[in-house]
């Protein structure tokens, strides 16, 4: 009895040895997360409740000024309603030029395949700063683009797309176009291409081939391409100030322009906690839309 009993605990030692083993695998992580993350969240929420008076940057208090003043100014509104738009006519043209290139990508063999790859990466491998210059030497009157339409004849005299919205959809679609090209792949790469060969031996044209075989299995992927182009062109300023007319005032610049120039810090906080809900109900609604059969291979 006492054998059998010895038998049966030592398993259920073993599982309980083998979760601590992976909590302590993940307390590193935890405690990076929490001191760099968690804790600067929490801190700014309870900034965003302080008040600003006089000159100093904040004062003590519990107040909603802060989102009421969001909530009710119109220009602060109108900026975030141009936010949310850039981003999801960026997150839009990422998605469809993303799907392209990884559908290539998929369909290459041998060192064709290594070749884009390279390319792929690429904008992953330069600064944010140094692909803002890059296009300013692509988009004004003297720049590449102008000197080469005039030099095809496309154009009889010098243009330029500096400081145009469509200059700030570029740039902000380039950086984040290797991400959903690598998230789309992952997904292409969990596909079976005998599924292809089947539909075209049942006689399925090729549009009808990708709109009713390829695209549902990749749907999930688009989803999560899209989602991450949105969260991450939502928060940045630095493309669209460099590159955007001066009318382009997004909420990353919003912040910038109250945390530097004018010290309010919680008016700033209050502006960077929408942004990180309109961030989590990206995630959310993201997670909701794939469920969980996502198939991935990296």
């Amino acid at each position: 009895m006492t054998a059998v009993t010895l038998s049966e605990a030592r398993p259920a030692r073993l599982r309980v040895d083998g979760r601590l083993g992976q909590f302590a695998l993940l307390v590193p992580a935890l405690a990076l997360v929490t001191i760099f993350f968690a804790l600067p969240a929490i801190y700014m929420l309870r900034m965003s409740f302080n008040a600003h008076e006089g000159g100093q940057s904040y004062s003590e208090a519990w107040t909603f000024a802060n989102y009421l003043r969001l909530l009710t100014e119109p220009i602060y509104l109108f900026s975030l309603g141009k936010t949310f738009l850039l981003a999801l006519v960026t997150a839009a043209v990422t998605v469809v030029f993303a799907y392209i290139f990884a559908l290539y990508l998929w369909l290459q063999r041998g060192w064709h395949k290594l070749v884009f790859l390279a390319i792929a990466l690429c904008p992953l491998l330069i600064s944010e700063i140094s692909i803002i210059f890059g296009w300013w030497m692509f988009f004004p009157n003297n720049g590449v683009l102008s000197i080469t339409l005039l030099q095809l004849g496309l154009i009889e005299d010098k243009i330029s797309l500096m400081y145009t919205v469509f200059a700030a959809i570029v740039g902000l679609t380039y950086i984040s176009l290797p991400f959903g090209i690598f998230i789309l792949l992952s997904i292409f790469d969990g596909i079976d291409r005998r599924v292809l060969e089947a539909a075209s031996d049942l006689g399925a044209p090729p549009l009808k081939t990708f709109a009713e075989v390829l695209f549902p299995l990749t749907r999930s992927g688009i989803v999560v391409a899209f989602s991450q182009a949105f969260v991450w062109t939502i928060g940045t300023y630095a493309t669209p100030i460099a590159l955007g007319p001066d009318s382009l005032w997004t909420i990353g610049l919003e912040i910038y322009q109250q945390m530097n120039t004018w010290r309010d810090w919680p008016f700033a906080s209050a502006l960077a906690m929408v942004l990180i809900l309109l961030v989590l109900g990206s995630m959310a609604l993201t997670r909701r839309l794939t469920g969980r059969d996502v198939t991935h291979h990296v």
